[in-house]
């Protein structure tokens, strides 16, 4: 994947989980982004995330990038 589409991805995720509350639970996070009708791709990531708790949007991004975009994925 390139640079630009995975920099687009990302900033997708920001678009919609960005108006969430931090820190959230992963459940909260997947409630709001439920809420604002987040693409299936970005919602998909979002039920896949490690860990259970999120201090900031940036920990929600870092997290999809390293789901969405480790080496061998998609």
């Amino acid at each position: 994947m390139d640079a630009y589409t995975h920099r687009v991805y990302l900033t997708r995720v920001r678009d919609f989980v960005g108006g969430a509350k931090f820190p959230a639970t992963r459940a909260e996070i997947l409630a709001y982004a439920r809420n604002c009708n987040t693409p299936s791709d970005i919602f998909s990531d979002l039920t896949r995330l490690k860990g259970d708790r999120f201090n900031s949007l940036d920990d929600v991004v870092a997290a999809v990038d390293a789901l969405h975009f480790a080496a061998g994925s998609r």
